[in-house]
């Protein structure tokens, strides 16, 4: 962990992680229909109204845990050339991003694994998942259209932000399937399919 992280950035990450833990565990054990706040609350050991300091909603509380991810990307992203932002400098990023949890926030990758295999088994956290990813992609153009400096959101800042989507999605579903396997190749391998199929 990054020692220039203080006392307090520490233990509200450590209640974070308790609770999506204990929620993942439950999520695991009955089902997600079957779950409600206040047994992740309790089973995190907090009060309720503690856990809606930290999400507002139980879906949150298993899918927030990608939050890491698209905040660092979204950081990283505004370091790309202003001009074009291409499919390799995101892939760049993307990667880069990846591979730094990897190394830095295990927790964080070991929870977004446990989601993506929940979402594929649970068919109500899958929905909400969907929805997120909905609301993720959404919010990953306006990252795009801002990086590139766009007045306005063009097809083509839209046709990049849907298609690195599309191949995180693929690349978590294969990662789960395959949890021996990298995630940041894994998309790196992704990326390097979309551009033979665009050459063709």
């Amino acid at each position: 962990m990054d020692a220039t992280i203080g006392l307090r950035e520490r233990r509200r990450r450590a209640t974070l992680s308790e609770i999506e833990n204990a929620a993942l565990d439950l999520f695991e054990r009955q089902g997600f229909e079957n779950t409600t706040v206040e047994h992740i609350a309790a089973a995190a050991g907090v009060s309720t109204s503690t856990f809606f300091r930290y999400f507002p909603t139980k879906e949150d509380a298993a899918l927030g845990t990608n939050q890491a991810f698209e905040t660092a990307l979204a950081s990283r992203l505004e370091g790309c050339a202003s001009t074009s932002a291409p499919l390799r400098e995101v892939e760049r990023v993307v990667v880069e991003v990846l591979q730094e949890l990897e190394a830095d926030r295990a927790d964080v990758i070991e929870r977004m694994l446990r989601v993506r295999r929940l979402a594929g088994a649970d068919a109500a956290l899958r929905g909400a998942a969907q929805r997120r990813e909905a609301e993720q992609c959404d919010r990953f153009v306006q990252m795009m259209a801002a990086t590139a400096e766009a007045a306005v959101i063009d097809l083509r800042v839209r046709v990049l932000a849907e298609t690195v989507s599309a191949a995180l999605r693929a690349s978590f579903d294969a990662w789960a399937a395959d949890s021996r396997s990298d995630l940041a190749q894994t998309f790196q391998a992704a990326c390097a399919h979309l551009r033979e199929l665009t050459a063709e």
